[in-house]
């Protein structure tokens, strides 16, 4: 028994008889046997979806009117439809991909994925789509780091700042970013015992730079504690040898003997290490207590020293008066009168009998004036 079938003009047909592709219908009408299973596919929908695929495509018919993308291992496909983005397929969808040649403007580029990168004009359309998503894995090197790109544990490339996407599936790859700014390291509270078995705590900071990126991610497990730890160890050998007054006095050249000790082996981790300084040189309570003693009576002493040396100098000037007056009566007598002077200043009033002499004589000792008292009459 046959039964009637009808394919329209933007469709195709397909009896299939036990899995078995029996006739290709294009459009018209056939004639076919009932115990025939009938599939259909529009044009309208690009690609051919059919549990038969692979039977379908091994037709001459079918193939001449479909683009084919069975893909290896170390292949992927980008489609574009009319100038769109469509898929991106590789290896993962499991089995090929056909589309109708006469679904549109068909745009197909096959990409080698052994080389693992991908570089495209249309990279951020791509990555933005599902598919792309998928096939795609997506690295942004910020500005001011280098990314490092292993495949299966080996360097393959060293990334400049930018963005980068890479196939999925070909090999172990992975991406290390290394942050080549400036950094600061802070060494806070560190205990450190002097010479003189006194306990310090400083706090000592450097900055550092990866100079090489390779190193820095292969020469260590950890390189930022390896540098944390020089510096620790510099710092306590540079104070070890070291009594307290000679470390309160030195801290510029402890900074540089710190720095002069780990910068060698700061360039055995690919960093080259900057400034390095003391920022603080903290001392325990009773010894801050006891400095604070010594430093007070060391000021108390140099004022004392300072009063003495003004004495000494006041005494002196007395002394060289005292001779020019016993060597001129002249200067005597205007000492005299500076203190006449004075001393008039400081009355209200003053009714002056018997003159200069007479007040002299009653204002003033006779061992001051020189003049012989007057004894007033009875």
């Amino acid at each position: 028994m046959f039964v009637r079938i009808r394919i329209g003009r933007r469709e195709r047909g397909f009896a299939l008889h036990g899995g078995d592709l029996i006739r290709y219908l294009r459009p018209g009408v056939h004639w076919i046997r009932s115990c025939y299973a009938l599939e259909r596919a529009s044009l309208d929908v690009p690609i051919l979806e059919s549990d038969h695929l692979r039977t379908l495509i091994r037709d001459p018919q079918v193939r001449s009117e479909l683009e084919v993308l069975d893909l290896a291992q170390d292949q992927r496909a980008v489609v574009w439809l009319d100038g769109r983005l469509h898929a991106v397929w590789g290896p993962s969808h499991g089995g090929p991909v056909a589309y109708w040649q006469d679904c549109g403007e068909l745009e197909i580029e096959r990409c080698d994925a052994s080389q693992l990168e991908f570089r495209h004009r249309r990279l951020n359309a791509i990555l933005a789509s599902q598919s792309g998503a998928r096939e795609l894995e997506q690295v942004t090197v910020p500005a001011g780091h280098r990314g490092l790109h292993y495949v299966d544990h080996a360097l393959r490339a060293e990334l400049e700042p930018g963005r980068y996407a890479f196939w999925r599936g070909v090999g172990q790859s992975a991406v290390r970013l290394v942050d080549q700014r400036t950094q600061t390291v802070d060494l806070t509270g560190q205990e450190v015992l002097t010479a003189d078995k006194v306990t310090l705590r400083v706090n000592l900071s450097a900055t550092t730079r990866v100079a090489d990126p390779r190193q820095w991610v292969e020469a260590a497990d950890d390189s930022s504690a390896v540098i944390y730890r020089q510096l620790q160890l510099g710092l306590r050998r540079a104070i070890g040898v070291r009594r307290l007054d000679d470390v309160l006095q030195a801290k510029e050249q402890i900074a540089v003997e710190v720095h002069e000790s780990v910068a060698p082996h700061a360039l055995e981790l690919g960093v080259r290490l900057h400034d390095v300084g003391l920022r603080d040189v903290i001392l325990p309570g009773e010894m801050r207590a006891l400095l604070n003693r010594v430093i007070e009576a060391e000021v108390r002493a140099r004022a004392g020293v300072i009063e003495r040396r003004e004495e000494t100098q006041a005494t002196r000037s007395l002394l060289s008066t005292a001779r020019l007056v016993e060597q001129s009566p002249t200067l005597m007598r205007l000492k005299e009168l500076e203190a006449v002077e004075r001393m008039v200043a400081s009355v209200d009033s003053l009714h002056l009998i018997g003159g200069v002499e007479e007040l002299l004589t009653q204002l003033l000792p006779p061992t001051v004036t020189g003049v012989p008292l007057v004894e007033p009459s009875a």
